[in-house]
């Protein structure tokens, strides 16, 4: 078992960072305070940058405290602002490389966990003090498998739901000690959402196609691929006759809706009202096979308020896809994640990597 410590990444080091003398990195972190109508770069540090141009893989903010965030990098481990973004830290301890995942304890969000590439394996850290220490909990078998994903439920925060580049998912019942696995398919597993009030439904996406659904926690789960292209999805086959679940390759679930997911990649953005048994198109403003919308987010207030992106441009909606208003990014790196804060729908942040 690894086990890092020091003592960077400390909670209350605000004050600190405010008072030294601040660095620059290049723009990959973005932050809207108006729902996403416009944006402005938060890429100050407290000391020269590990890595002057960071690739953002990941964002986890906490669920208590928007001030505190924490980003996944490709190469140089995790960075952590504790003033929303205004000055970031990079993570002395925590090292590793392409950090896939992170989720934060919804009761505890002092509790961090993290899947990351350490020494050529993939691997999952947990840290129960906000970052200063972490020790591992799962390892791959061998170099090459990869932890894609980390999802925690909510309304449980012991079930830990992790996706694996070798086609597998794996879940933790007791919060990361002990692991099982509980599917295995043909291709990568490369994001898991689920219910936002239901925790026994959740849905996962494949590389290449194919949307899985589980009613039972992951005891079992079934292949609803076909309902996308089913008679009766006649907004789908408009937007495109040749669509049968290939061309996704992001999911999620809508904060205030049971039962309503979405769907996002090159084969544009589709929706369904009950829990993907039928499905519905919602327009994009972009043409997705030359600019796939690799991510998605919903306001938690207001499910008719939605975000998209697609390469260097964020879109917008306030009616629930039917019109769209774009934002033009500074940068030649493309939109990875995007994430609202949950204690504050005008919030908004964005990611980017090569």
């Amino acid at each position: 078992m690894l086990v890092f410590s020091g003592c960077s990444l400390a909670p209350g080091g605000a004050q600190k960072v405010q008072e030294e003398k601040t660095y620059a990195f290049s723009k990959v972190v973005w932050k809207s305070a108006d729902g996403g109508k416009t944006w402005e770069a938060k890429n100050k540090v407290n000391k020269k940058p590990r890595a002057a141009d960071p690739n953002i893989l990941s964002l986890a903010i906490n669920p208590q405290n928007s001030n505190q965030i924490y980003a996944g990098l490709k190469s140089g481990g995790i960075m952590k602002t504790e003033n929303g973004g205004e000055v970031w830290e990079f993570s002395e301890i925590f090292t590793s490389e392409k950090v896939y995942g992170l989720a934060l304890d919804p009761i505890e969000p002092r509790i961090i966990y993290a899947s990351a590439v350490y020494q050529g394996r993939g691997k999952i850290f947990k840290s129960e003090d906000a970052g200063i220490s972490w020790r591992e909990i799962y390892t791959s078998a061998a170099d090459g498998p990869l932890v894609i994903s980390l999802t925690i439920d909510k309304r449980n925060r012991n079930a830990v739901y992790a996706t694996t580049s070798d086609s597998a998912m794996i879940k933790s019942f007791d919060g990361g000690q002990t692991w099982k696995n509980i599917f295995e398919g043909k291709s990568p597993i490369l994001k898991t959402a689920i219910d936002s009030a239901d925790g026994n439904l959740l849905y996962f996406v494949l590389q290449g196609g194919g949307i899985w659904r589980s009613r039972k926690a992951g005891e079992s789960f079934e292949d609803i691929t076909g309902n996308i292209s089913k008679k009766g999805a006649e907004g789908v086959a408009r937007e495109n006759k040749s669509l049968s679940g290939r061309g996704f390759d992001f999911i999620i679930t809508d904060p205030n809706n049971s039962g309503w997911l979405y769907l996002s990649g090159s084969g544009g953005i589709i929706r369904s009202r009950d829990a993907g048994d039928n499905w519905e198109a919602v327009s994009a403003l972009n043409d997705p096979q030359s600019f796939p919308i690799k991510c998605l987010a919903i306001n938690p207030a207001d499910s008719n308020r939605i975000l998209y992106g697609a390469s260097q441009a964020a879109y917008k909606s306030d009616n629930a896809g039917e019109n769209w208003s774009t934002f033009q990014f500074d940068t030649k790196k493309r939109i990875r994640i995007m994430e609202f804060d949950p204690n504050n729908p005008n919030m908004v942040y964005l990611g980017f990597s090569d």
